[in-house]
């Protein structure tokens, strides 16, 4: 037995460091799941409705000066509703798309309607969010909004 550790100790010690930086990278892996609640938390592209406006609000809002996120997730928040309805109306419009793809045989004309709807929606629920988050960096900022 002597022998055999002594003809083996490099590849011996060479398993052990393997076997040591699999586990620590192993428990830091887990640690910073358990930590960070996998990675950061859900993607947006995950989330649905009001999740996605609330993501948009929370990683807008961490970039501004303490003083100023409360001013704008109350005036973000005082849009939220509508922004969720036309998600929601944006949400329905792709589902009509993939329904118009997978319909047997193919419609060409319900599909290119359905793909005008959802680009109309597309359109909208960005020039909506995108004047919300303007009009709430301005209030934060302490000008009036839309000016």
């Amino acid at each position: 037995m002597v022998n055999f550790l002594k003809r083996n100790a490099n590849w011996i010690a060479v398993a052990l460091l393997v076997s040591l930086g699999a586990n620590l990278f192993l428990g830091g892996m887990i640690a910073g799941r358990i930590l960070h609640r996998g990675f950061g938390g859900p993607r947006m592209e995950m989330m649905g409705g009001a999740g996605q406006v609330n993501w948009i609000v929370k990683r807008i809002a961490e970039d501004l000066p303490q003083a100023q996120q409360d001013v704008f997730r109350d005036a973000m928040n005082a849009r939220k509703d509508q922004l969720v309805t036309m998600g929601k109306e944006l949400r329905d419009a792709r589902e009509a798309v993939k329904a118009a793809i997978e319909t047997k045989p193919f419609n060409r004309a319900a599909y290119d309607s359905a793909a005008t709807t959802m680009s109309q929606r597309q359109t909208a629920f960005s020039a909506e969010l995108a004047d919300a988050v303007g009009d709430s960096m301005e209030l934060a900022a302490g000008k009036p909004a839309g000016n």
